[in-house]
């Protein structure tokens, strides 16, 4: 609803009726902005239990909640008729001067009266107005044959229809190209036979073109959900929400108020991007099984490299474990080829050069890991040493070299690369390292005989051209594809025989706990991108620590890794088997971030059974002009964290220029 609130407009949300009307002056409300109630009575319970659980502000978590719902103004509407509408509404009808439609800011621009929203909801209820909303582009369809089931699919499958109409949650924990998306497809096959809906979330925007094309052959009326889509195409998922048998999305796809939700599927279910940083921090994946259990559904946590957290609950016996241990074709393990590229000034070792020109030769394709964006990491001036940093952030400005500009990859700041250097005046300024572009760059210039592409945020600006890159490689266009993190998430290319890590040593040293089990993660992924087809895949690992440890934990079992991690994890005190709560403030004055913290510490200390650190400086001590300060919260016994913490932090004022960031459970500790 729109209420007058002081000497402008506000939104607000009607959650349910009072308990008794207070004393205070009562405002007329303006417009009614929907016809009914966005979320049942269960999501908002389980809006509820999301919001007391992390800590949110109520109007924080119905921004999350709603967001879906926003920018209802760019609805356009159309009157066939003018003089039906002028029995309903004369001032709605005058609004509409030709047959062309028109926005509902632009309605309400024509007749500024209250209540004109509603009743403009109202007429396309009863048939007065059509809403325009372009076609959806139809999908690529997947012409694969169904395959055959293996005996441990089939088990899988069972066990999950098995559990229709209940709370189970399941860990399908199976190795890469063992079949888990067939498990997920068939199961939804027979939950949609019977009248339910399917959600499936996927951590990156870069799976849903896959995940469309194996879904659209299956499914007559399937839809995707994320960020990168444009309102219309938004509007169009909205106005067949209910008719909709399977929905593909990231993390927001969770509030979609699907009516009759029977199954909840989360692919790569140990990946961080399910934790949303900004806003309101939750995980994705624990609030679909939240979420599960307030709607009395199943919900499968899928993964080759499952998170620690999940793995606890399956080992307890609180999550249900289902295997795939084998590959649908069956190929020799792969044994990762330790290459050491100390000394050597090019991105590519002869090695690897070798192995690349061999799969071209062959026919086949190659998959090249680097996670590093741009073209440098850095720009160093060779004469005195400077390297600029961005002046927001306590970070170095990376190279873009094609758009001629440093850039924070942090707050988005954005200068010209400068002709000598800022400090010494020098005509020296030399990129230190590689980053894709210059990776790119090299291979064009080294291996002009390959068809490489590029796969990675600079270039992958649109929907569009994700779906148009994955085509193209699906298709043998491309040879060589070249990407960060979001081009190693479950994608299937079978002709793909080769990956090469470019710089194994990236992220493996941060300061951070989950910094090998990541690495891990990740290098298990890049792994399991080759040799998926018919052809034995082969793997490539360029490092400049051949002799670490961690190496070979890459070719080792993941359920002996995975068990070691947590035993490791019970003897330190640490996550899953502790609580940690990070409160961040933030001020463009230091001092009063730091006083903020302290007064903060102050009062948390008294919480009993809590170990308190800080107030510190963040390991990124600058983000977007405002120093950082944190305090962490840890409870060894995870009964007190977080519900106790919610009324101490209510008692404390935070000053208007100070930001407390509350993150429960966090996954970043940078």
């Amino acid at each position: 609803m729109r209420v007058l609130f002081g000497k402008g407009m506000r939104t607000g949300i009607v959650v349910g009726p009072a308990d008794a009307v207070p004393d205070v002056e009562m405002r007329t409300v303006d417009d009614r902005l929907d016809l009914g109630p966005l979320l049942d009575g269960g999501r908002q319970h389980w809006l509820d239990r999301l919001r007391r659980y992390y800590l949110a502000a109520p109007g924080e978590a119905w921004e999350t909640a709603l967001a879906w719902a926003a920018n209802d103004e760019l609805r356009r509407f159309r009157c066939a008729d003018k003089a039906y509408l002028e029995d309903f509404s004369p001032e709605l009808a005058a609004c509409f001067r030709t047959r062309a439609a028109i926005s509902l800011k632009t309605i309400a621009a024509r007749c500024p009266e209250p209540g004109i929203r509603y009743r403009t909801l109202l007429a396309l209820q009863a048939g007065l107005l059509s809403e325009e909303i372009p076609d959806a582009e139809a999908p690529v369809v997947s012409e694969t044959p169904k395959p055959d089931l293996t005996v441990t699919q089939q088990q899988a499958v069972d066990a999950v229809l098995a559990a229709r109409g209940t709370f189970n949650p399941f860990l399908l924990f199976g190795r890469t190209g063992s079949g888990k998306t067939e498990v997920y497809l068939r199961a939804s096959e027979e939950i949609v036979k019977a009248g339910g809906q399917v959600l499936v979330l996927v951590p990156e925007i870069g799976l849903t073109p896959m995940w469309l094309n194996r879904v659209a052959g299956r499914f007559a009326r399937s839809a995707v959900w994320h960020s990168a889509m444009s309102e219309p195409e938004r509007l169009q998922v909205r106005r067949n929400l209910a008719d909709t048998e399977v929905l593909i999305g990231t993390r927001s796809a969770l509030f979609l108020p699907l009516t009759k939700l029977s199954l909840i599927v989360v692919d790569e279910e140990h990946d961080a991007s399910f934790k949303q940083q900004e806003g309101m921090s939750y995980s994705a994946r624990d609030m679909a099984v939240l979420l599960a259990q307030e709607l009395g559904i199943p919900v499968v946590l899928g993964s080759a490299t499952p998170s620690q957290e999940s793995w606890r609950l399956a080992s307890e016996g609180h999550y249900r474990r289902l295997d795939l241990p084998e590959a649908i074709v069956p190929q020799a393990p792969i044994s990762p080829e330790i290459i050491d590229v100390r000394g050597i000034d090019a991105p590519v070792s002869d090695a690897l050069k070798t192995a690349l020109l061999e799969v071209k030769e062959r026919g086949e394709q190659a998959i090249l890991f680097l996670n590093r964006r741009g073209y440098s990491p850095a720009l160093q001036c060779t004469a005195c040493g400077d390297v600029p940093e961005c002046p927001h952030c306590t970070l170095r400005l990376t190279l873009h070299r094609r758009a001629r500009s440093l850039r924070c990859h942090a707050c988005g700041y954005s200068r010209h690369v400068p002709p000598v250097c800022a400090v010494c005046g020098e005509s020296a300024l030399m990129p230190l390292g590689e980053g894709t572009e210059k990776l790119d760059e090299w291979l064009n210039v080294n291996l002009s005989e390959l068809r490489i592409a590029r796969f990675d945020r600079d270039v992958m600006t649109s929907h569009s051209r994700v779906v148009k890159t994955l085509v193209a490689f699906e298709k043998g266009e491309i040879d060589c594809l070249l990407g960060t993190q979001m081009l190693v998430k479950g994608h299937h290319f079978p002709q793909v025989t080769l990956v090469g890590v470019i710089n194994a040593d990236l992220g493996v040293s941060l300061p951070d706990f989950r910094a090998g089990e990541r690495w891990w993660q990740q290098m298990t992924q890049v792994m399991g991108r080759a040799g998926r087809g018919d052809r034995p895949g082969r793997m490539v690992i360029q490092t400049r620590m051949p002799e670490a440890p961690w190496l070979s934990r890459v070719a080792g079992n993941p359920a002996q890794v995975l068990d070691e991690e947590l035993e490791l994890r019970r003897q330190l005190h640490f996550p899953p088997f502790a609580r940690w709560v990070r409160i961040v403030f933030s001020s463009t004055d230091a001092g009063k971030a730091l006083a903020a913290a302290t007064q903060h510490a102050e009062l948390l200390r008294r919480l009993p059974g809590i170990e308190l650190s800080g107030p510190l400086p963040c390991s990124l001590e600058r983000l977007a002009g405002r120093s950082r300060f944190e305090l962490l919260l840890r409870d060894p016994e995870r009964k007190t964290l977080p519900w106790k913490l919610e009324p101490l932090l209510e008692k404390i004022s935070v000053p208007s220029s100070v930001r407390r960031k509350v993150d429960v459970d966090p996954l970043d500790m940078m």
